[in-house]
């Protein structure tokens, strides 16, 4: 198995340059060694890639037809060899969902790893939730890095099979317009006191669990839940600070409503949102083992 395509790429050297003395220097190999690699090339093939002539290279009608496809070729080995390399080198491949750039605990354990094993060659791949599930169990990632909802701090983690780790969490809360009268209520925000109030709500963009949480809580506290053409958390703040609406707050995110908000605890509410770490058992490369060792034990399963 050819994997370095060799003589595809000397048969695009001297298309492109035209001549098999210039390819020659361009490839760094004499002159007959390229001129004999091309014409058993040819044989191989079954049909001539260029019509020679004392003074000029031309391609040959079949030749134009396969310079692409030989380019396509070139290129497809070359992310195969990549590909093939980053193996060699215990490269670790880190799903994370997309909106986890902004959470720093998220950044300080990614950060302190490459600090640390710097030997060991890091991607980070941003993905949907649904798609980082999809990806760990295929095990096209080692790694994934997304948001679980629990109804309170000793909730199970939804691993969906894999093995996860709580890496923080945050209480559920409630963004609240500086201009809305519970704003300037006395003492804490009540569960009762969001009663037939629109509050924004958010999609499913930070996952179906928390989603899905998140309107539990708001429909047993009585709250009229309110979608919005943005459904992401930071998104949905933004809009209800322009709407004069309450919004739900996941602890991850400021104030997107240029001050316009403050963030306020619910009496009753106990449900979090957790940042997680999810690796699927088994066996693993050095890379992902190293990784998933600072983690320490782990905090959930199946």
């Amino acid at each position: 198995m050819d994997l370095d395509a060799r003589p595809y790429r000397a048969f695009i050297a001297v298309a492109d340059t035209g001549s098999f003395s210039r390819a020659a220097e361009v490839l760094h190999v004499s002159q007959p060694a390229l001129s004999a690699q091309i014409k058993e090339f040819e044989r191989r093939l079954g049909f001539a890639l260029f019509a020679r002539s004392s003074r000029t290279v031309a391609l040959t009608p079949e030749g134009r037809l396969f310079i692409d496809r030989a380019r396509r070729l070139v290129t497809e080995t070359d992310w195969a060899n990549n590909a093939a390399r980053e193996i060699r080198l215990n490269q670790l491949r880190i799903g994370a969902a997309h909106f986890t750039g902004d959470i720093a605990e998220r950044n300080a354990v990614i950060d302190s790893f490459r600090h640390d094993e710097p030997d060991v060659p890091l991607r980070v791949l941003r993905r949907s939730p649904p798609q980082l599930h999809d990806d760990l169990d295929r095990g096209d990632i080692d790694v994934a890095l997304l948001l679980d909802f629990a109804e309170d701090e000793r909730g199970g983690i939804d691993a969906r099979g894999a093995i996860g780790w709580i890496l923080a969490e945050r209480p559920l809360a409630l963004w609240i317009p500086v201009t809305h009268p519970l704003a300037h209520a006395d003492g804490p925000v009540t569960a009762e006191a969001l009663r037939d109030m629109p509050v924004g709500m958010i999609d499913r963009s930070h996952g179906v669990g928390v989603a899905e949480g998140v309107g539990r809580v708001l429909l047993q506290s009585g709250a009229t839940l309110r979608s919005l053409p943005e459904g992401d958390a930071r998104s949905v703040a933004r809009q209800c600070a322009q709407l004069g609406w309450c919004a739900i707050d996941l602890g991850w995110f400021g104030d997107s409503g240029g001050g316009a908000m403050q963030s306020h605890k619910v009496e009753g509410w106990t449900a979090v949102t957790r940042l997680i770490a999810l690796a699927r058992p088994g066996d693993r490369r050095d890379g992902a083992r190293r990784f998933i060792d600072r983690l320490g034990p782990a905090t959930g399963h199946g």
